[in-house]
């Protein structure tokens, strides 16, 4: 079995035994049991707890050998020193039966201790796994999830967006903390997501070039705090950016940061330094807050990549207008779009006498003498304007406007042009989740919002930046 078919062993599992499974709520085997059931999975979902009978209305077992169907995955909610039992139990069904392909091992108290008492059962619990070429995802992971095949392994995501964002991460929580934020407006939908833990077999370098293959991941977010081979890791990388956006975070700028990042998974982190400079030669997408991360990894999937550096901010409110244009000149990358003078004539002719056109270049502060149908027009003359590359529109919450009708407006505009034709387009919602009704419907057409300037300028300087790499690298 090749890299890919034991990786699609683990992803496209068709059942799914949950060592640990719990029927008290609250417990984490209850937890992974109540999420596998979740995502609508469509294959067998076996608890397994000598204790009970039955779990939110699937049949227990007692063991692994009560189970007569075939099992493709494990799942380990167990303590550290029962897992290593459940290793040898997995393994002589393996020998017997032929089945148990991947395990996922969400318990800690392995290596990630720092001390011999954690290698040591880590050894013991990966040695009978391995040595039969089960792949093992963790230990000490919040687990796996594949929203297109309905496999969810972990005990904090329930049911999550279909979409073309695959996480591939280190830290659980902020992996998960990650969806928790944008399910409420739908801002990223989920195909893969995998939260590694201490990485003891199934690496970031595989599940990068993996992603990379997989035609459902449009974008790949790595949350990654160190590795022992950085040198495969940035070769494999620098194959898949060819194709598709990696859109990193990576902490450890400090030495108190780096050494709590190895203290979390027992990872090398490495200087931090040094990876900002490889990432950059292997054309991996860098950003350095969170909500830049985020909303990277919403605007890749869901609105095309700039064809030039011609950015227009369109504006009803001039101070986030201004740190916008700040962040954005500071970059080094994107400039200001020189409007043309048919678009000039054309906002001349439906904006007040007090707007801002042009005055500098690539600016338009529309004043906010402007009703749905304006912002409709506008962007129509802006989208079609050949020496504009992208957008970025900033916005208050509407508040003398209909917010759903402003939002169809924009959505109608925009979705006037053919797909070639589209620009790139970040709408801003100054004090954003106040403006939910408005950007739900944005996000729901494929047109990605956020609730602050500098992080839209952010977020485009590194599409731009990206698109420039591709352009130059692409196969």
């Amino acid at each position: 079995m090749d890299h890919k078919q034991s990786l699609d062993a683990l992803f496209k599992a068709k059942s799914i035994a949950i060592l640990g499974a719990s029927s008290k709520a609250g417990k984490l085997g209850h937890r992974v049991v109540e999420n596998a059931k979740a995502m609508d999975f469509s294959g067998e979902i076996y608890p397994v707890n000598p204790g009970s009978k039955e779990i939110l209305g699937l049949k227990c077992y007692k063991s692994l050998e009560e189970i007569s169907g075939k099992v493709d995955i494990a799942v380990m909610v167990l303590n550290a020193e029962e897992c290593i039992k459940a290793a040898e139990e997995i393994a002589r069904r393996r020998d017997r039966i032929g089945d148990i392909n991947g395990v996922v091992v969400i318990s800690s108290g392995f290596s990630e201790m720092g001390d011999e008492t954690g290698r040591s059962r880590e050894k013991a619990l990966l040695a009978p796994l391995l040595e039969r070429g089960i792949r093992v995802i963790g230990p000490n992971c919040l687990g796996i999830i594949d929203t297109y095949h309905g496999v969810n392994t972990t005990f904090e995501i329930g049911n999550c967006p279909k979409g073309g964002v695959s996480i591939v991460s280190q830290s659980g929580a902020f992996a998960q903390s990650c969806l928790r934020s944008t399910e409420a407006l739908g801002t990223i939908g989920i195909n893969k997501f995998v939260a590694m833990g201490n990485m003891k077999d199934v690496d970031v370098s595989e599940l990068i070039e993996y992603l990379g293959d997989d035609a459902r991941t449009n974008v790949i977010a790595l949350y990654l705090e160190g590795t022992k081979d950085a040198r495969k890791l940035m070769t494999t990388a620098a194959e898949v950016t060819k194709r598709k956006p990696i859109v990193s975070m990576k902490p450890g700028k400090t030495e108190l940061g780096s050494r709590a990042a190895q203290s979390h998974t027992g990872s090398i982190a490495g200087s931090f330094a040094m990876y900002k400079g490889a990432f950059r030669q292997a054309g991996i997408v860098q950003t350095f807050d969170v909500p830049e991360f985020y909303h990277t990894i919403a605007a890749m999937d869901k609105t095309p990549l700039p064809k030039g550096n011609r950015v227009c901010v369109l504006t009803v409110v001039g101070g986030p207008g201004t740190i916008c244009i700040d962040e954005l000149m500071s970059s080094g990358v994107a400039e200001l779009a020189k409007l043309s003078p048919e678009t000039k004539t054309g906002l001349k002719k439906i904006l007040a006498p007090t707007a801002n056109i042009g005055l500098l270049d690539g600016y338009i502060d529309m004043t906010g003498s402007v009703n749905e149908e304006i912002h409709h027009e506008v962007f129509k003359i802006l989208i079609a304007d050949p020496q504009i590359d992208a957008i970025i529109f900033i916005t208050p919450p509407p508040t003398f406007l209909d917010a759903e009708l402003l939002a169809n407006k924009i959505v109608s505009a925009y979705q006037s042009f053919p797909e070639a034709e589209r620009k790139t387009l970040l709408s801003v919602f100054v004090n954003g989740f106040s403006a939910a009704d408005c950007r739900k419907i944005l996000e729901k057409n494929s047109m990605p919002t956020l609730e602050y300037p500098d992080t839209a300028a952010k977020v485009m300087t590194n599409m731009i930046r990206y698109s420039q790499y591709r352009s130059k690298n692409s196969k």
